[in-house]
């Protein structure tokens, strides 16, 4: 079926299991850099709380022959384990006492996301937008987050400096920063995965010198929305005065970057293409943030973007 049919038909199904009491809608979203998802929406009476579970992957997987009732017992496993959040009245969300402490930012591509940009609160950082945002539950399942509008703020009546003294002060306490070198990143992947694998096969593998790493991940202790570390207070200055050296940053994604040392033999044009291309072929669109590649100097203590001719 086509992919509209196939909306309906997961609409109309979800009603049908969960009757009476329930409104399930569709309704397109609008997600980082551009990207529209659709939303399959479970409301409740009586609830102002109402569940999003995105549908763009699951017709992926009904095209590549997953049945449709097996998708619908996914959605309803993800639907019922996470029924339970309690965000409260809406009272309570309109009231920031109640929320201040949970205010985060994170960073986006500001030239893909000027649609988006015009409705929310944002600043400027070189060529990326700081942006906000609510974390409201964490668990083993994830996150359950919500992006602060420019409605919220009238709400509110707050301004973009005092949302972000409030993300500045939250973001490194509810989500710690991690440096880790990726030679210790990809252990973590093979390990994982070989449930008996050893450092000397690691070694024989990768012939990896953990004495002298080059390269650095920083992300938070989730992995999720973590190259906005690079923001967090001192953490590059000390990084950088423990390394003895500028730090060039490459924008993996929007949930982390890599650390590299600025050494003399770094070629700056083949980073900046090689960023680019892991872009184009490997990042989704949605986690993507820039194909610029930047750098902190730690005499002036700040981020510049590195000029490639």
């Amino acid at each position: 079926m086509s992919y509209n049919q196939f909306l309906e038909e997961i609409r109309v199904a979800v009603q049908e299991i969960l009757g009476r009491g329930y409104d399930i809608q569709i309704q397109q979203i609008r997600k980082n850099n551009g990207v529209l998802l659709d939303g399959l929406i479970i409301g409740k009476a009586k609830n102002s709380v109402a569940p999003t579970i995105y549908l763009n992957s699951y017709y992926m997987d009904y095209s590549q022959g997953k049945s449709i009732d097996k998708i619908l017992e996914d959605i309803m496993f993800i639907y019922k384990e996470n029924s339970d959040v309690n965000l409260g009245e809406m009272k309570k969300l309109l009231d920031f006492s109640n929320l201040k402490d949970r205010v985060a930012f994170k960073l986006i591509q500001k030239e893909k996301n000027q649609e988006l940009l015009k409705e929310i609160p944002y600043f400027e950082f070189l060529d990326l937008a700081v942006v906000f945002y609510l974390l409201l539950d964490e668990n083993h399942r994830g996150q359950m987050t919500a992006l602060i509008h420019n409605s919220h703020m009238e709400q509110w009546g707050l301004t973009i400096k005092e949302l972000s003294c409030f993300a500045k002060k939250n973001t490194p306490v509810l989500l710690p920063p991690e440096i880790r070198t990726m030679e210790e990143v990809i252990r973590d992947i093979f390990t994982k995965q070989l449930s008996e694998f050893s450092d000397d096969l690691f070694e024989d593998l990768f012939g990896m010198d953990q004495s002298n790493p080059s390269i650095y991940v920083l992300s938070n202790k989730n992995q999720i929305n973590g190259a906005v570390c690079i923001l967090y207070e001192d953490l590059l200055k000390h990084f950088a005065e423990e390394q003895k050296s500028d730090i060039i940053i490459l924008p993996s994604s929007v949930h982390e970057t890599l650390l590299i040392l600025d050494r003399e033999n770094l070629k700056y044009e083949e980073l900046k293409e090689m960023v680019s291309q892991i872009n184009q072929s490997e990042v989704p669109e949605e986690d993507m943030l820039s194909n610029s590649i930047y750098r902190y100097e730690r005499n002036m203590e700040h981020i510049v973007i590195v000029k490639v001719e």
